[in-house]
């Protein structure tokens, strides 16, 4: 049965609660780099994290799905609900690898892109306390997503160059297949980061 008693604007408090979840997850993945030898405790720490996120995005799904009235619509509820999940996950796929491939030592770029994309949470975790009051925020909401955007250009330049070290002929193979991996799942995280920043411009332009 549908619930039409309020305008349920705890969907946007379940939003918080992930977004949270990618900037936690984006702080132990930095400290999971630089702390290789502690990579067991980090990545315990960042499942139980995704596992928080699971079952909020499944309790928004579900919610939504019997719940007529909210304050935006329920399809962009569910965008910006999926597209963190998308971020969270591939967040999660890059501390994972730090395990799948036994990595040992840390590097460089890979940390600086780590560092730009705790500065993306942070951001990211801003803006999704802001919607609540999207025509107040208006201004700051725009500024925000436009301001992740240009935090992703910063990622690729930093992901092109190390792609470039990497295949220069003077890298170990091993090295070249692991690392090659990780900045791509980094970049990609960047990219579902600005993703989210692009949905986040489209729903307050509608609603603000």
């Amino acid at each position: 049965m549908f619930s039409i008693s309020n305008k349920h604007e705890e969907f946007y408090d379940y939003l918080m609660q992930n977004a949270e979840v990618f900037h936690q997850e984006a702080g132990i993945s930095l400290a999971a780099m630089t702390d290789l030898n502690n990579l067991g405790q980090h990545l315990k720490d960042a499942a139980a994290l995704e596992n928080q996120a699971d079952k909020t995005n499944k309790e928004i799904i579900r919610k939504l799905a019997i719940t007529f009235i909210t304050p935006i619509d329920r399809e962009d509820f569910y965008h910006l609900s999926s597209q963190l999940k998308f971020c969270i996950d591939h967040l999660h796929g890059t501390i994972r690898r730090l395990e799948n491939y036994h990595i040992k030592e840390a590097n460089p770029a890979a940390i600086e892109v780590m560092q730009i994309l705790v500065d993306m949470a942070t951001e990211m975790k801003d803006l999704f306390g802001k919607l609540k009051s999207i025509s107040r925020n208006e201004v700051v909401l725009i500024e925000g997503a436009e301001q992740l955007g240009t935090q992703e250009r910063k990622i690729d330049h930093l992901y092109r160059a190390e792609i470039s070290r990497l295949f220069d002929g003077s890298q170990e193979l091993f090295d070249v297949i692991r690392w090659k991996d990780i900045m791509d799942t980094l970049e990609n995280t960047s990219d579902e980061v600005e993703g989210l920043a692009n949905i986040i411009k489209e729903v307050t332009m509608k609603y603000a």
